[in-house]
């Protein structure tokens, strides 16, 4: 049986069939795409580094201290696979079905981050998402290192609950693509690359009373059949992320200092949205890091 790394299985699946790959880091069309992998390259984003499977690119993370990243549980995720054929507009699709889901074992995985490779020591999966994977609550996961990680400055976590309007800055792995081109994005996952947006809305599974979600949506430049919430106006390097982002992370400025406010959850897809403008107008999904600053001390050592 085939293997992949999912997060919300049936929607993932339907997005291969749809789209060909899933490709990460999109970007606007009238914006030269070398920016978005340049405003990666920046040194406070260093800590952002990928996660291999079996040997596989299978996401993002961030170092959060010398021995310890944080990244999405639902990268870890791994499911067995049986095809099944179904009718879209008329047409069959062969799409796989998964079953079987299970954590990946800590002997699978290997972290890289500014060049250095780490095996893991431990894995661990925040209880609720582990408890219910289909559902994809609680979509943390913190993994120990073998050995440190030195000369990297770990992502300072953010605190506050305050990320509604904040101006981010979203980084991962992941091949670059063209909003309003999607047929020509490639399917690479191993490209660093960066992109702007603002958290549009703060919502989703409450966990100790909060909110566990932030929101944006790709906004055009010209056009405002596009916005789904908040302002219209897009970023700078505005840019929505996908599959290969999986795990990476959200900063913000704040008092001069980078942050880390959130963890790529996954991207959605409105089909309707997408055969108007491609990307734009799609929206894409965090986890908030300050709803689990508890989580994340009690599971380290972080003052």
């Amino acid at each position: 049986m085939e293997k992949s790394h999912i997060k919300n299985y049936q929607f993932y699946f339907l997005l291969i069939i749809v789209f060909g790959s899933l490709t990460s880091g999109i970007g606007r069309h009238d914006i030269n795409q070398d920016k978005y992998s340049k405003l990666a390259q920046q040194k406070q984003f260093d800590c952002v580094g990928k996660v291999y499977i079996d040997n596989e690119l299978a996401g993002s993370c961030v170092l959060i201290c010398e021995s310890t990243v944080l990244s999405a549980a639902h990268v870890f995720v791994q499911s067995e696979t049986r095809p099944d054929t179904l009718n879209f507009n008329g047409q069959k699709a062969v799409v796989f079905i998964p079953f079987n889901n299970h954590i990946v074992a800590e002997n699978q995985i290997v972290i890289e981050i500014n060049g250095e490779k780490r095996k893991v020591k431990r894995l661990t999966v925040h209880q609720n998402y582990a408890d219910s994977i289909d559902r994809g609550i609680c979509d943390f996961a913190l993994l120990e290192l073998e050995q440190p990680i030195r000369g990297v400055k770990p992502a300072l976590l953010n605190q506050h609950d305050d990320e509604l309007h904040s101006e981010v800055t979203g980084v991962g792995f992941g091949a670059g693509g063209v909003a309003d081109k999607p047929e020509n994005n490639s399917d690479s996952k191993s490209e660093k690359r960066a992109g702007e947006n603002v958290i549009d809305s703060v919502g989703g599974e409450l966990y100790n009373g909060k909110s566990t979600l932030m929101f944006c949506d790709f906004d055009h430049p010209t056009r405002n059949d596009c916005n789904k919430m908040g302002s219209a106006k897009p970023q700078a390097l505005e840019y929505i992320c996908s599959g290969g982002d999986s795990g990476g992370g959200l900063f913000r400025k704040r008092k001069g200092e980078w942050e880390l406010i959130g963890i790529c959850s996954g991207a959605g897809v409105d089909m309707a949205q997408f055969n108007k403008s491609g990307y734009y107008g799609q929206t894409m999904q965090w986890t908030r890091v300050s709803v689990f600053k508890e989580w994340i001390n009690q599971n380290i050592n972080i003052d």
